[in-house]
């Protein structure tokens, strides 16, 4: 390593089962990223890291129990920590002096975590939480833990079992443009006032068990809104407000039959939707309702993995369509076929159909 104190710039170690140590970072003056994998002694990490670290990746360090007593240096803007369950995260000191963190990722990693502090870190901008077995709420301090979520851009927290609450009264994240609550499945409820994010751009739910949503509607200025496996959401469907949100461009649901039998009823989705995809509604037979005609923008519809859909609005499907594409619905692409189908005509006007990889144009 001597020979590159001075130019060494980034430094991986992949599976070397052989090496119980690591080197002193703080010598390497150019070393700005750091990544460390399948590495098995329990103390790896050096007291000293270098000041100009920006990158630090720990993967599969399954015997790794704590950080460096002294923290990591300030310097550092991008952290991942990915199957490192035993770890002991960061306390409460040691990420307040984090001043230059903005990409936080942790994967199947500190298990004795409880309760992760939003605003805690004072810039930090993207935050990645999956798999994290004990996880049970996002927290927010007062003052400046609260100053510091405007600068939180993007939240993504997936598949957590015990996470059961967000903060009370909502997130404090003025300028959050993106938001993900995928397979958490014990939270019934997802923040307070999410019609308040006027900045967020896409909202992507996935919760069998939540049950209480965008009471006061939702953020109004929505492009993309990704929904599935919400079946307990189906009194709530009407008050989203889902047709005055005029920027909303995409629309994606997929098993939850009873929101989108709501959906299709009445004309609750707004007439500025560009994509509309239905997946895996396996009992759903037929689209009929007013929930589609109005769609006067809509130019891509997708219909995937819907077993039993057999039928079409008996009007047609919007005149507007330039792509139509069902994916393995049996039922419905035998009633599609080409001339000879059932629903050609309700579909013959649409410029490319795509039913099971094959182009029709």
């Amino acid at each position: 390593m001597e020979s590159l104190r001075q130019s060494l710039e980034e430094l991986r170690i992949v599976r070397c089962p052989g090496l119980s140590s690591l080197p002193e970072t703080e010598s390497l003056s150019s070393l700005t990223k750091l990544a460390i994998q399948f590495f098995s002694p329990k103390e790896c990490l050096r007291p000293h890291f270098s000041n100009c670290l920006q990158s630090l990746s720990l993967v599969n360090c399954a015997s790794l129990l704590s950080f460096p007593k002294n923290g990591l240096p300030t310097s550092l803007t991008l952290l991942k920590i990915f199957r490192c369950r035993r770890l002991e995260f960061l306390s409460h000191e040691m990420m307040t002096k984090l001043t230059s963190l903005r990409h936080l990722e942790l994967w199947e990693s500190c298990d004795s975590l409880r309760s992760f502090p939003l605003g805690v870190f004072p810039k930090l901008s993207y935050l990645h939480i999956m798999a994290n077995e004990n996880l049970e709420s996002l927290s927010i301090g007062g003052g400046a833990e609260v100053e510091n979520l405007t600068h939180l851009k993007e939240l993504c927290i997936d598949y957590c079992p015990n996470l059961v609450s967000f903060p009370h009264g909502g997130l404090h994240t003025p300028n959050l443009a993106e938001f993900r609550v995928w397979g958490c499945k014990n939270l019934r409820l997802l923040p307070d006032q999410i019609h308040t994010l006027t900045a967020l751009r896409f909202l992507n739910i996935d919760l069998r068990n939540v049950e209480s949503f965008a009471e006061g509607g939702l953020p109004p200025n929505l492009q993309a809104f990704h929904i599935g496996n919400c079946e307990k959401l189906k009194p709530s469907v009407e008050y989203w407000g889902l047709q005055r949100i005029v920027s909303l461009r995409s629309f994606r649901i997929w098993t939850s039959e009873d929101v989108l039998e709501t959906l299709l009823k009445e004309q609750l989705l707004p007439t500025t939707l560009h994509a509309l995809s239905i997946h895996g509604i396996r009992s759903l037979k037929s689209l009929e309702g007013k929930g589609l005609q109005h769609l006067t923008c809509l130019q891509e519809l997708e219909i995937h993995d819907c077993d039993s859909l057999e039928f079409l609005p008996k009007e047609g499907l919007p005149a507007s369509l330039s792509l139509l594409e069902i994916k393995n619905c049996s039922s419905l692409e035998r009633r599609c076929q080409e001339k000879t189908g059932e629903e050609w005509m309700k579909i013959a006007h649409i410029p490319c159909i795509k039913i099971d990889d094959q182009v029709i144009i």
